[in-house]
């Protein structure tokens, strides 16, 4: 019969007995399962780990050592006083705690990867994301829409009219009130808007059919949205085309009708730095057929079709912007007007 061995209650401190036997106790006193230490355990021989003959593994020596370092695992971290480690444990534990650690490394490694790239991919929905220098690889960009290309007019050559304002008996309209302007001024044709929401539209009867009307414009002082421009195919009973533009950069062709009272057929913005501000611009309308088109500065900026107006006067048009302000000062030039 084995003889019984005691050790202290880690617990509550009372004597617990052991054959030696046991690997676990329980506490008469508190009723604790403690671990025997191992002093007091009954030592069995060390297995041996052996190869057979022509290097077959040894399974069965294996599992023996195998069973003895899962029970050696499952006991680690159980509440243990006076336990010693010997030297065989330790040379059991160390390999196995180490390959441990080095896969919760490899496993947080791979965690931060995957979090970063999830992180990165997110960060186009976060409105505090940073802003980066080029778009993701796997964002699609819309494309810009292109303006529809159309030719530049030919330049007709056969000239139908023209006036450089030097004489003021050319014939244009002369008022001066205190709502507007029209008058010759220093060799050129001068039009102020003083009036709010009040333009002035200035022509002179022909029966042109197609035609390219051009002027140079200055606008010595307003707003900067105050629009300026030419016309072709004016009369009192249909209306008129317009060509205009602003100094803003914003231009566009307009159906007028026998009220004065301006439809957009087409518009467009410029970059304001293309137009001359407080100098002179070079603008022409093109009346051919339904085509209308507007230029500014030598440059074809934008086209339309539009059948009601067929033939007509010439003339210009000075008129407030989006604004509504008013003081919009323009000196006009060179009004030269050509046909097939």
């Amino acid at each position: 019969m084995a003889e019984a061995k005691t050790f202290k209650c880690p617990n509550c401190g009372s004597s617990v007995s052991t054959t030696g036997a046991e690997k676990e106790v329980k506490c008469a006193y508190c009723g604790s399962t403690v671990i025997v230490p191992e002093e007091l355990r009954d030592q069995p021989a060390p297995a041996q780990v052996s190869f057979g003959q022509s290097g077959q593994f040894d399974s069965e020596a294996f599992g023996q050592v195998n069973q003895e370092v899962l029970e050696t695992v499952g006991n680690v971290g159980k509440v243990a006083a006076g336990v010693t480690v010997g030297v065989t444990a330790i040379s059991v534990i160390l390999p196995i705690a180490l390959t441990c650690i080095i896969l919760v490394a490899v496993g947080a490694f791979v965690y931060f990867i995957s979090s970063s790239v999830n992180s990165a991919t997110n960060s186009g929905n976060n409105p505090q994301a940073p802003i980066f220098a080029s778009a993701p690889t796997d964002t699609a960009i819309p494309p810009t829409e292109a303006p529809t290309p159309f030719d530049t007019p030919v330049a007709y050559t056969k000239l139908l009219f023209k006036d450089s304002f030097a004489k003021s008996s050319s014939g244009w309209d002369v008022t001066r009130s205190a709502n507007y302007t029209l008058e010759y001024k220093n060799g050129k044709y001068h039009i102020l808007i003083a009036k709010p929401d009040s333009g002035q539209l200035v022509w002179k009867d022909f029966n042109f059919t197609d035609t390219s009307v051009a002027a140079d414009v200055q606008e010595t002082s307003g707003p900067n949205d105050g629009l300026m421009g030419v016309m072709c195919r004016a009369t009192q009973k249909s209306g008129m085309y317009t060509f205009e533009f602003d100094q803003n950069g914003d231009y566009g062709i307009y159906k007028y009708d026998t009220n004065g009272n301006a439809t957009a057929l087409a518009e467009g913005a410029l970059n304001p730095n293309t137009v001359n501000h407080g100098g002179t611009n070079h603008i022409a309308g093109f009346c051919v057929g339904s085509t209308l088109t507007l230029v500014l500065n030598g440059q074809a900026l934008i086209q339309t079709d539009d059948s009601d107006l067929t033939t007509g006067g010439v003339g210009m048009v000075v008129r407030p912007g989006s604004s509504g302000e008013v003081g919009i000062d323009t000196l006009y030039a060179n009004f030269l007007v050509n046909g097939p």
